[in-house]
């Protein structure tokens, strides 16, 4: 971890740098206004951080990381898009903004619990490639990892028109990607008969609103869910403070809503069945939202887990990029309520899954599961904690 102390000695080497760096890369003059602009910043903020508890200047170091990554953000997606400037300048950026994040999430914050992490072995992850980037894991499931997230195909190959169900609707780029697979799978005409939200989250809702109006598909969610995704309501302000790494860091960044879907949108049957899915039900699975809902299928004791509970480290890029396998509860920094989160995760423990298939993270299934399951039962919520500092015990 990079101690405060070495955090504000790269802080005053950065703004030299920024300062200096437009006489070596020659960028525009507007560029170059905007990089030194940016130096004189930083060194601001670096005066008025608080690097160690005798001084007693008014930013503390959570705040500072928060401005770290937006400045290493901003860089990284400059030096990609703007292409006007010379090569050199544009790899400088990239590069600056990459090694900005990169401190952020090696950087030490103040002292944080941690998410439960318990570690599953490579032979538990279930599923084979089929094209068009699916991956199958029972002869009526697929899942498409789409970025940072999955999405499920339920239906058998070749299901027709009507005869096929997806569940949620990954991020706003993927619209393209899913169509591709549900026409791998089902046939190039094929429209579902339902789209079905765990919840409303940015990432599992992204590509909904292209993809309904474009199957002309009716699309459902828990009650709780639907002030998200008429245009009534923001879900709650990220917490990057909990869980630690650079997705966490990232997470004001990200989306919060709402979207508007209304002329789609209906409420998931009370009687917990699901349409178009014969054999599933759905489980109210709230704390990661308000609405959340995980789907089970009985009969061979299939979990669609949502983020109730996930099976990679999602708040760690590195997790998330080798999809390194763990039974985790769900994303900590876009999860409000701790007490039901873990009443969730327990309520979905005490399934047994044969399968677990999770909102983010490989399929998983076999005895290292189930251990693995018994593992996450075993957990108590320690303390409660304040609204401040959504603290993750899962």
């Amino acid at each position: 971890m990079i101690r405060p102390p070495v955090h504000r000695l790269l802080d005053i080497a950065s703004a030299a740098a920024l300062m200096l760096a437009p006489a070596v890369l020659h960028p525009t003059p507007r560029t170059a206004r905007a990089v030194m602009a940016v130096g004189a910043g930083l060194a601001a903020v670096t005066a008025l951080t608080r690097y160690s508890r005798n001084q007693r200047q008014p930013l503390g170091m959570k705040p500072h990381l928060m401005l770290d990554t937006a400045q290493g953000a901003g860089f990284l997606i400059a030096g990609l898009a703007l292409r006007n400037q010379p090569k050199a300048t544009r790899i400088a950026m990239a590069g600056y903004g990459a090694f900005s994040l990169a401190v952020v999430a090696a950087s030490e914050r103040e002292p944080q619990r941690s998410t439960a992490q318990i570690p599953v072995s490579r032979s538990a992850v279930t599923g084979h490639r089929i094209g068009a980037g699916l991956i199958e894991v029972a002869a009526d499931i697929a899942y498409r990892r789409l970025g940072l997230v999955n999405v499920a195909f339920l239906g058998t190959p070749g299901a027709g028109d009507r005869g096929w169900v997806l569940v949620d609707a990954g991020l706003a780029t993927s619209a393209r990607a899913i169509a591709a697979a549900a026409a791998h799978r089902f046939g190039p005409t094929a429209r579902p008969a339902a789209i079905i939200l765990t919840h409303g989250h940015f990432d599992h809702t992204g590509a909904l609103k292209s993809l309904s109006d474009m199957w002309e598909a009716p699309i459902y969610a828990h009650p709780l869910e639907h002030p998200y995704l008429v245009g009534l309501r923001s879900y709650p302000e990220a917490t990057p403070d909990v869980g630690g790494g650079l997705m966490s860091a990232l997470s004001p960044l990200y989306p919060r809503g709402p979207i508007d879907v209304t002329d789609r949108l209906f409420p998931l049957p009370p009687d917990g069945t699901i349409p178009g899915a014969p054999g599933w039900q759905w489980l109210h699975t709230p704390g990661h939202s308000p609405g959340h809902v995980a789907l089970w299928r009985a009969s061979d004791r299939t979990l669609l887990s949502g983020d109730a509970i996930i099976t990679t480290r999602q708040e760690s890029a590195a997790a998330v990029a080798l999809q390194t396998p763990e039974l985790h509860g769900p994303p900590a920094y876009f999860t409000p309520d701790w007490q039901a989160a873990e009443h969730s995760a327990h309520l979905l423990a005490g399934l047994r899954p044969a399968i677990i298939l999770a909102g983010h993270g490989p399929a998983l299934q076999g005895p290292a599961l189930l251990s693995a399951l018994d593992d996450l039962a075993a957990f108590d919520l320690q303390s409660i904690p304040t609204a401040g500092h959504r603290l993750a015990l899962l």
